[in-house]
Formats: C-alpha cells, structure tokens, sequence
C-alpha cells in the first residue's frame, strides 16, 4: 500500500495492520481484495478476490461489495453499497479504514495534528506520572524536558491545580511574554478544566495525559482525556456564530459550562484542533503578541 497525495479532496487512513496510520486517495475504480488485479491486495481467509470497490457516481462518492460472498461494513452496519462521509469507518475484510475529507478539514488544524504527531513519534512515547514523579525536579536537571514533555495525572482537583502550577512555571521560563503567558494559561485551565469535568464527568479514577512542547516561535498543549467525546464540529460552530455573553448563557440553560471560556480559546489560540471522537485537544500560542495589521 503506497502513500498519494495529501491534497486529494477525499482519502482513507488505515487503522489497523502494520499500515496503521498511513493515508492513500480515494480514486475512482479503486479495488480491494486478494487477486493481482485489485490496486490494494491483501492476503486473508476473509479477504474476497475482488472484496470491495470504490467509485464515484457525480459527487457522491461511493463503496460497493466486489462480488456476492464479500461482506463490507460502513460505520458497524453491514452494507452492499454506501456513500461515504467524512469520519466513516469501513470494514473490508481485515482491513479497517477511515473516512477523511480534507474539505471538512482546516489547514491550521491539519498542520497543528501533523506536527504534534511528528513530535510524539519523535519521543519515543516516553510518559511521566505527575503524581509519583517530582516534574519540577526533573525539568530543573533534565533541560531538553523543557522544550518537550508528556506527563500524566490523575482527573483530581489537587492535581490538575499542581500540573497548572507546572505549565505556568514551563511558560514562564521560555522567553513568553507576559500576555501570551496569560493567553496559554487561559486556554490550557479551561481545556483541562473541560476534560475533568465533562470528558471525565468527575470521575477521579481517570487520567489525562499532558504532552507540552516548545517549538521555538510558540507552544503547543495536547490534552488527552478518556472520555467518550462530543461533538466538537457543533460547539465550534456554535460559538463563531455567536457573541461570548450568548455562548455562555446557552451552555449553562443546557447543564453545562464554559460557554465564555470557549469563546476565549478560539480568540487566544493560534490552532485549536480536536481528534475525530472528541476526547484529544491541542491549542497553539505564539510567545510574542501578534502584530496588528495597519
């Protein structure tokens, strides 16, 4: 299975086997299955000669069984033919694929996931536990863990204070300037605050994974939760198109809150981008304040 081009409207990304995470373009007559003649060919008991075929019928594009025997899922549902959506997932015997439509995806967000996934491949996943490590200790003696390092901690109230206390003494001691300091300690509690009370609903058996990382012009935050997710797309859409008091005041008639510190977020960070399910943000700030356009 080969790589193509990135900037092909829609593509799939292999989430299983040894191609987990690689992407390839949806084309039209793209074939899956285990004889020489398919463009994908996967050899498995389950794997048909001609298991699946993709296609395009105007706009829609399309996915369809290859013969009668091959049985291909979209989302869990069994199906002969489906259109495809951003997000899908689909079942071609063994292999199991995702739906990316680039359209449905920004640059900015596009970038900010391709570098925090560079840099956490280029750690070698190494992960402290706050809570049984002295962080501040080893920051002091280690000082590359200054420019990157991901840690845990447990979704309580007395960690999440201290592991703030940490950013805020890592941001300090970057050459940040006083209002981006505020700026990323702004959206890095309401994010970690969002996590423990919404992503965890309180439950303090949970854990969320912090990976901090600076890169010279800015610092990026990925905060990890195990939660189920949310529907991120809505919440995003929903306060573009509103003013913060109206965003707020709508969070908290529906239970819920952080409505103005969202608005805040989306006006602070440089890139904000969430995971497709909803439980993995990452937010950017740049060390010195924007210049304003004359």
């Amino acid at each position: 299975m080969r790589d193509n081009d990135p900037n092909h409207m829609l593509q799939f990304e292999v989430l299983n086997s040894a191609q987990r995470g690689k992407k390839m373009a949806f084309r039209d007559g793209l074939t899956v299955g285990d004889a020489k003649v398919c463009n994908v060919r996967i050899h498995h008991p389950d794997m048909r000669e001609v298991h699946a075929r993709f296609f395009q019928d105007g706009d829609k594009h399309m996915v369809e069984a290859g013969q009668d025997d091959a049985r291909i899922f979209v989302n869990g549902k069994d199906v002969l033919s489906a259109e495809l959506r951003h997000s899908d997932e689909i079942s071609i015997g063994p292999l199991r694929l995702r739906v990316i439509d680039n359209a449905r995806v920004s640059s900015s967000t596009l970038r900010l996931e391709q570098l925090i996934a560079d840099l956490e491949k280029s750690e070698g996943g190494e992960t402290f536990d706050f809570a049984h490590e002295d962080l501040f200790y080893l920051v002091a003696k280690e000082p590359s863990l200054r420019k990157s390092i991901t840690f845990t901690i447990p979704s309580r109230d007395k960690f999440i204070d201290q592991a703030q206390a940490f950013l805020a003494r890592m941001v300090k001691n970057c050459d940040m300037e006083e209002l981006q300091v505020d700026a990323f300690m702004t959206c890095a509690k309401e994010l970690i605050l969002n996590a423990h009370r919404h992503g965890h609903a309180f439950n303090e058996s949970k854990i969320l994974t912090l990976s901090y990382h600076d890169l010279g012009d800015r610092v990026t935050l990925t905060i990890t939760d195990q939660g189920t997710g949310f529907d991120h797309r809505a919440l995003l859409a929903s306060v573009s198109d509103k003013n913060a008091t109206q965003a707020a005041r709508e969070r908290y008639q529906a239970g819920g809150v952080g409505g103005l510190g969202f608005q805040l977020i989306t006006r602070l960070a440089k890139d904000l981008s969430y995971n497709e399910v909803g439980n993995k943000v990452a937010f950017a700030i740049l060390k010195k304040t924007p210049s304003k356009p004359a």
